[in-house]
């Protein structure tokens, strides 16, 4: 599940395999690129999420593209809400 767009073409999706909160960017970036097999990783700053990140290939959008861009929009939503409560 894509979360995010950042600017030229990079992803980020909840890790699959994290467990826990996610306090340590290296401990995140190691299971992203380990176990979720994305390029790189980090914890989000106030969800405590570990974030996998990696380059879009925008042509290989699967089937069920309505559900996925249903739950970007929920996550992108929650995102926007840290991004603000953190600026606050």
């Amino acid at each position: 599940m894509i979360l995010e767009v950042q600017g030229q073409n990079i992803c980020k999706t909840t890790s699959k395999h994290f467990p826990g909160l996610c306090w340590l960017d290296s401990s995140c970036r190691k299971v992203c690129i380990e176990q979720d097999k994305f390029e790189d990783g980090h914890c989000s700053k106030l969800q405590r999420k570990c974030l996998c990140t990696k380059l879009c290939a925008f042509d290989n959008i699967p089937n069920d593209a309505g559900t996925i861009l249903v739950q970007d929009v929920k996550t992108l939503e929650a995102e926007l809400l840290e991004e603000e409560i953190f600026r606050a």
